[in-house]
């Protein structure tokens, strides 16, 4: 009967022991590590996201304050513009800050794994030399064809045979086990040096977007009190553009009310056109929050409800829409797919275009030319016109509205961020 100390040093049981014990100290290395870099990963990944579409953001209403400012416009739409380049900073900044938190705490992580690696490294490696050596201290005093022929007989000498073969197949692995676990070791140490170097970066991103913030912030200040020496010329200003807001209302309100009586009618004669209604309805309400934006490139001037006046106190303003500012020669593009019911002209030259989508609607005004006629099929992202300059700014906005029947929608929550 073979002994424990046999036993625990054959070299079948060694292997056995090392391949399970070196396995299961690299899957718990790895799996305690993996889950938090997963979730970390995917944490700065959506942050990455949403910090380039900031940038996007930025930039663009940079540009179009640029475009005011070399013409010395001092305007309520360019201090809208002014404060959401500062609330666009302000939120570049906090995602800046969690993106180096989540840094931080990613380095952490790689440097608990590292830890762990290098202590199961030494381990590893102190193991596979203490049977290297056994191995050429065996090999100074008996030679393996000696130690097969000194066998009793035929069965002994297979023994030792394959004792031999395992005890090289050990070494073998441990040498295998040693060059994975180096392997590991070396990149995790690259990608400590990788979040390192991205740290650094962000670190450049926080104090640019803080600089960039303060100089906002000072031209914001400029610009009020620019504003603030001529508010008799806005109150007018403001009087002159609610005017032609409760015409554009007025005028929505009848056109929509002709759309609603007709259908009844079409309905009436044509059952069949209600099955085409009731499809275009649901894919509408399907599509909500990703409903494309009539523009490709632009920033929301005014939202949608009541509103105080951003520079004149105890003002409130109403939109029964979003105020949409862009670039001049910018596409305006039907939203989604439908009927044009309704092509008017407004005042400034400027046209208004209402089109059908089964119970809703949407409005497009302000526009300076327009390609589709009364009665025109469009499908979603069809051109419909350039945007306008508006009357009253000299900027070139797109009026949005989206109706439910006769009530009015924010389109804020239907079109996509």
């Amino acid at each position: 009967m073979k002994s424990p100390h046999y036993l625990l040093m054959c070299p079948a049981v060694l292997t056995a022991w090392s391949k399970c014990l070196t396995a299961l100290l690299l899957l718990t290395i790895f799996f305690l590590s993996l889950p938090e870099l997963v979730g970390q990963t995917s944490s700065r990944q959506q942050l990455e996201q949403e910090r380039v579409g900031l940038e996007e953001q930025i930039n663009l209403t940079r540009q179009l304050l640029d475009e005011s400012l070399e013409e010395q416009k001092s305007t309520v739409e360019n201090y809208v513009a002014l404060q959401n380049q500062l609330e666009a900073r302000r939120r570049m900044l906090r995602n800046i800050q969690q993106q180096m938190g989540i840094l931080n705490d990613t380095m952490q992580i790689i440097s608990d794994s590292i830890s762990r690696l290098t202590t199961t490294f030494e381990s590893t490696r102190e193991v596979y030399f203490t049977q290297l050596r056994i191995s050429y201290l065996r090999q100074l005093t008996t030679r393996d064809w000696m130690y097969l022929l000194s066998s009793g007989n035929l069965n002994e000498a297979l023994r030792r045979y394959l004792y031999n073969q395992q005890f090289r197949s050990f070494i073998e692995r441990r040498k295998t086990e040693l060059d994975s676990i180096s392997n590991e070791l070396h990149l995790k140490k690259e990608l400590l040096q990788q979040s390192l170097s991205e740290l650094e970066e962000l670190q450049k991103r926080e104090r640019s977007t803080v600089n960039a913030l303060n100089r906002d912030l000072r031209n914001q200040d400029a610009l009020l009190n620019a504003l603030r020496g001529k508010e008799q010329e806005l109150r007018d200003n403001l009087r002159e553009h609610e005017r032609r807001r409760r015409e554009l209302s007025r005028e929505i309100d009848r056109l929509i009310a002709e759309e609603i009586a007709r259908r009844a009618e079409v309905v009436d004669e044509l059952p069949e056109r209600a099955a085409e209604y009731e499809r275009l309805s649901g894919s509408f309400q399907q599509n909500k929050g990703k409903i494309p934006w009539p523009v490709e490139r632009g920033i929301i001037q005014s939202h949608f409800g009541s509103q105080p006046h951003p520079t004149l106190r105890n003002v409130t303003i109403q939109n029964n829409g979003i105020d949409i500012r862009t670039r001049e020669g910018a596409m305006v593009r039907a939203v989604f797919e439908g009927e044009v019911t309704a092509l008017v002209s407004m005042p400034g030259d400027q046209k208004m275009i209402l089109i059908r989508h089964g119970d809703y609607f949407t409005v497009y005004a302000g526009l300076q030319t327009s390609y589709v006629v009364r009665g025109e099929t469009v499908r979603a992202g069809q051109e419909l016109g350039l945007a306008g300059k508006d009357p009253g700014s000299g900027n070139h906005t797109v009026h949005f509205e989206l109706w439910r029947g006769k009530t009015m929608l924010n389109p804020e929550d239907w079109i996509s961020r």
